[in-house]
């Protein structure tokens, strides 16, 4: 089933987004203007938060609440200010990636369900500006956002990759608002940015043009430029947008004649004079080509090639600059504005491709580990909980890279998620085990162990979570909670006052809470929480009122005590006893009559809450236990399959069970003298 991925490269003056389903790439267009870019622009209109062309129609109207390059801000740590208010970078990209997010959806109709931005090349593994744009894509809903980089991108761009031999180097030159050069290495389809170094020569650029726009119209510009206040800002906005118009045309074009607005004098400009505002740029550009190669061990005669994208990269003096100064060949693919985005989607689009299948092991219970990339990489969450069923192929986890590439670990085979081991945010390495797991065959063609019998004079109960076996003496002497897996005892309660003839059993009291009632043959009845030890009431029958029957009601938590002796009432005999309330340890009712026992409904002398039962289902619901006479039977839920059955001999009374977890099935019975339980690990 495809995968719906938006890929999303937020520049500085234009944003460009596109939407990959499965492998096929489609541009997510301006909804108002068409064009495959749009404003990187934001603008607080009222409570409203407008981005790009929105934001743009807005700012004649609302200039000081008008901003641009909201990853710029991100770059510097600058916050956002429009108009009174300031907003961090984060806020204003989160906003502008969920309008993205809304656009894809309601174009395709489909939900976007994965994320990847593109990233400059200055943003280094662990920088603070990766990790705040991972927050951003984690609070818009995308945890496993991925990042790559520009000159990645860029070098994967189906127009410029097609023919580059597996260990190439290349040499990227991303003309945008900054210029950065970066020298990577081409494994197939991934690329390793060797070496890089990125300048302000793009905007130094757009400066210079606007200083020679200011030139040539200085009676009319530069009056507008510092009046200040909303005209000085519209100025600065309709300049900026105007040598950026320029400088593009001039592509095309051998000269340029046009008006910055209807009212204004006419601004001329030539290739050769634009050649002549770029040439600190271009020679900044070829020296940091040398250098850059330098810095990483090699020579320009190692590099397959130079890759000239970016806005800028349009100049006809820069591949004329590069092939004079570099020597060697230079690529300039169609639209090299969008070379980025068009190789980020690619990239995305081959997710497939980072999985990882888990390591096979060959026993039972299984840790789960597998052979990370470059060896480490951090956990970003798990997809399938504990208990949780997958089939072989499944993502169980993802994993985040140093450079935030996002690999899906798989499984090897159907299985059963028993434990994790490692939280979000670890680190794991290829030799960690990350999770234990189950054969989905059941018992795998194994036969359950058993781990250990217990037996006492009294009974066993579930704690109703069945998370812990309770132990409870038949004279009330002691209750021991018990761990399930290795039977060790992890809390005790001995009640401090007992009678050799004393008599104790545990119920589930309001709450779930479990209680030990124990009772002496003289009427000194005690209440006990078993989890804090506490006695929580007591209180005494009559002298003449020895107990011979105690029941428990354990919904309405009261207690009757039938008595040892009778009354007369005129000529007939009459059974007597006392109801109790056990919270409070006060007499409700003293009873007399011949059929008390009609008086008894819901009153057990044993919980029925146990926890144990003839047959049961695992957690997980894929195995069912049951008992036949004296043998317990465990089978496929789903199939009826028996994969598991043995003879408990002499034996009455034989109930079943699971853990909370479902590792474990549970058997009760007695004997004359004892109840014991077996523990099988399944």
């Amino acid at each position: 089933m495809a995968q719906h991925l938006l890929v999303v490269d937020f520049g500085t003056h234009q944003t460009t987004a596109a939407f990959v389903a499965d492998t096929q790439v489609h541009p997510v267009p301006c909804p108002v203007t068409g064009a495959l870019s749009r404003p990187s622009a934001v603008c607080l209109d009222g409570e409203s938060l407008l981005v790009g062309t929105a934001a743009v129609r807005r700012r004649d109207t609302l200039p000081r609440w008008f901003a641009t390059g909201p990853r710029q801000a991100l770059d510097t740590g600058e916050l956002v200010r429009l108009g009174d208010r300031q907003h961090s970078a984060e806020e204003v990209l989160a906003a502008y990636l969920h309008v993205l997010r809304l656009e894809s959806e309601h174009r395709f109709g489909v939900p976007v369900e994965r994320l990847a931005l593109t990233v400059p090349a200055f943003y280094e593994p662990q920088d603070r500006r990766r990790e705040a744009l991972l927050a951003v894509a984690t609070e818009a809903g995308f945890p496993d956002a991925e990042l790559v980089g520009d000159a990645a991108a860029a070098v994967l761009d189906p127009y410029t990759h097609g023919d580059l031999p597996d260990g190439a180097l290349v040499l990227v030159c991303d003309l945008g608002a900054a210029w950065t050069v970066s020298l990577a290495r081409v494994h197939g389809e991934r690329v390793e940015v060797l070496a890089h170094e990125t300048s302000g020569s793009g905007q130094d650029f757009d400066l210079l043009l606007v200083n020679d726009l200011r030139a040539a119209l200085h009676g009319w510009l530069t009056p507008a430029l510092q009046a200040g206040g909303d005209t000085g800002l519209l100025a600065r906005y309709a300049a900026g947008d105007f040598v950026r118009s320029v400088k593009h045309r001039l592509a095309e074009s051998s000269e340029v004649v046009d008006r910055i607005t209807p009212t204004a004098p006419p601004y001329r400009l030539d290739r050769a004079g634009l050649d002549r505002l770029a040439e600190p740029a271009l020679r900044w550009l070829a020296a940091s080509c040398r250098a850059v190669v330098a810095r990483a061990g090699f020579s320009l005669p190692d590099v397959t090639g130079v890759l000239l994208v970016g806005g800028a990269s349009r100049l006809p003096a820069a591949r004329a600059v590069l092939r004079a100064e570099l020597g060697r060949p230079v690529r300039h693919p169609t639209e090299p504005e969008h070379a980025v985005i068009r190789g980020a989607a690619r990239w995305a689009g081959r997710r497939t491709q980072r999985q990882v299948p888990a390591n096979t092991a060959t026993w039972r219970m299984e840790p789960l580990s597998w052979d990370l990339p470059d060896g480490r990489a951090r956990l970003v969450r798990w997809l399938v909980e504990p208990g949780g069923q997958y089939t072989a192929g499944a993502t169980l986890a993802q994993v985040r890279t140093a450079d935030d590439r996002v690999y899906d670990l798989t499984a090897q085979r159907d299985g059963i998620l028993m434990e994790q081991r490692a939280v979000a945010g670890a680190y794991l390495t290829s030799d960690t085990v990350a999770a234990m797991s189950r054969s989905a065959k059941l018992l795998g063609g194994d036969r359950a162990a058993r781990r250990h019998r217990m037996q006492v004079a009294g009974d066993w109960l579930l704690t109703p979570d069945h998370e812990l076996l309770v132990e409870c003496e038949r004279t009330g002497a002691y209750v021991r909670t018990r761990a399930i897996g290795n039977g060790a005892v992890v809390n005790e309660i001995r009640p401090r006052q007992r009678a050799e003839e004393s008599q104790g059993r545990v119920f589930v009291a309001p709450g779930d809470r479990l209680a030990l009632v124990s009772w002496t043959p003289d009427g000194h009845f005690s209440v006990w929480d078993v989890a804090s030890g506490e006695l929580t009431s007591s209180f005494k029958a009559a002298a003449n009122n020895r107990p011979v029957k105690v029941l428990v009601h354990e919904g309405q938590w009261r207690l009757i005590a039938e008595a040892d002796r009778k009354v007369h009432v005129g000529r007939y005999v009459r059974d007597v006893a006392t109801l109790w309330d056990l919270s409070s340890g006060t007499v409700v009712e003293e009873m007399v009559g011949e059929d008390l026992f009609r008086r008894y409904a819901g009153f057990i002398d044993r919980s029925p809450h146990d926890g144990f039962a003839p047959q049961c289902d695992s957690p997980d619901g894929r195995l069912r236990a049951g008992v036949a006479g004296s043998a317990v039977w465990l089978h496929e839920a789903g199939t009826d399959e028996e994969v598991f059955r043995t003879d408990i001999g002499e034996a009455s009374s034989v109930r079943t069970a699971f853990s909370a977890d479902g590792h474990h099935l549970l058997a009760r019975w007695r004997t004359a003298d004892t109840t014991c339980v077996d523990v099988w690990q399944v």
